[in-house]
């Protein structure tokens, strides 16, 4: 680096500028004059994959490539001149870094002049807009009804693992009260999941005959008529199979399910042969499994089975600023769905809407506002529009009693101050 062109400007030390750049916590490029590098920062080692000593007196078209070199390169100066107000301009495209990865960033050119003027240098700053890109993505892609959404600390945490624990062929224990999302995040990892493009089988294990129940999972040889019937793992073969309550199967097809998971294999009802299986299982408990283990209604060796991977969903009232939040996704896709232009909720209608603990968690505003797009005629909801429950008071006498919390939330996350979104 041409440290004495840059300490002469500043009047610093001889160190003190080296050092200073080379800490900060975003990208840093220092450019002569024909834009050949002087200089990178940490920062921008780490990003683009290069050091300074790699790339001193290379042009920096070969070093912070990207869109910037195509379509916006920072104005290359007249006759050794550069007016500021043109080059210090941000301006976002991507960096395709020393690995051939292109990052999404924000350049912004900084001159740096002399007293009379002239371009001595230039100051690149990239900033890494990958964590704010994934989020937008994930957001907008969120505007279905089919994907989970959330923004307080808790979700944001399940939405950035979710990709990963999709990717894994390990069964997953999803647990929550009733009406968080179980069902749309058992989807969500098989939508995520290498087996996407093969089935994803539900299975609601309701009290039944046991002989009945374990021909519904594991088929029988000879079904009605005399013809095989496969069973729920069967049509899930390379697929996912999903059990929405795993404490309502009976104790002896829990313990078929563990020789599953296993053994990868399964004999039919009034069969000899085992078939083999290439399912991932998903099992969900609006309970807490470890009460339910001590209850006897759930096999201890099945449970730490499953447990390896386990993702808890918080309920509604636990979740902060997402209130605020749901209610506008849900108001955006009601309103298109009956194509309304309901714009939004009155100040009136809101403070009902924030204040409520919904004992029915996200089921329970999603169908609220479903309601109340449904009914209104004009361009705001107002209280009128809401459900009657809503709008009047709880007896003093009858308090609504939330459920009892399920053990197993990730550690260190406390119930967040509801704030609007």
């Amino acid at each position: 680096m041409d440290q004495n062109t840059l300490i002469s400007l500043s009047g610093l030390d001889r160190a003190d500028l080296p050092r200073i750049l080379r800490e900060l916590p975003f990208g840093v490029a220092v450019l002569d004059a024909e834009r050949r590098t002087l200089f990178l920062n940490r920062a921008l080692e780490s990003l683009t994959g290069y050091n300074t000593a790699d790339v001193a007196g290379v042009y920096c078209r070969h070093v912070l490539r990207g869109s910037f070199c195509l379509h916006d390169c920072p104005r290359q100066p007249q006759s050794g001149s550069c007016a500021p107000e043109a080059c210090s301009e941000a301006r976002e495209g991507t960096l395709v870094n020393r690995h051939r990865r292109k990052i999404p960033v924000r350049l912004t050119s900084l001159p740096v002049l002399d007293r009379e003027g002239k371009l001595l240098c230039t100051l690149d700053v990239l900033e890494d807009l990958s964590a704010l890109k994934d989020m937008e993505t994930r957001l907008s892609v969120s505007a279905s009804p089919g994907q989970m959404v959330g923004r307080c600390a808790v979700m944001e945490h399940l939405l950035r693992i979710l990709p990963a624990v999709a990717q894994s062929d390990s069964s997953v224990l999803l647990t929550g009260e009733s009406g968080t999302g179980k069902d749309l995040l058992a989807e969500s990892l098989h939508r995520f999941s290498p087996r996407a493009r093969e089935s994803f089988v539900r299975v609601n294990a309701t009290p039944m005959p046991e002989a009945l129940l374990d021909a519904e999972l594991f088929g029988q040889v000879e079904g009605p008529g005399g013809v095989p019937r496969p069973g729920k793992f069967q049509l899930a073969q390379n697929g996912t199979l999903y059990l929405s309550e795993i404490a309502d199967m009976p104790l002896a097809q829990q313990g078929r399910l563990l020789r599953l998971l296993d053994e990868k294999a399964v004999v039919p009802a009034g069969g000899e042969r085992p078939m083999h299986l290439n399912v991932r299982v998903v099992a969900a408990s609006g309970r807490d499994p470890e009460e339910m283990v001590k209850a006897g209604l759930l096999r201890e060796d099945l449970f730490h089975r499953l447990n390896a991977v386990r993702l808890h969903l918080p309920p509604l009232r636990e979740r902060g600023e997402d209130i605020n939040f749901l209610l506008a996704h849900y108001l955006k896709i009601f309103a298109a769905k009956f194509r309304k232009q309901v714009l939004g909720f009155s100040s009136e209608a809101e403070a009902l809407l924030t204040s409520y603990d919904y004992p029915g968690n996200v089921r329970e505003l999603r169908n609220m506002v479903e309601y109340a797009v449904m009914v209104c005629a004009d361009e705001v909801i107002r209280p009128e529009h809401l459900p009657t429950h809503l709008r009047l008071p709880r007896p003093a006498s009858m308090p609504h009693a939330a459920p009892a919390p399920l053990r197993g939330k990730p550690a260190g996350v406390h119930k967040p101050v509801r704030n609007k979104a």
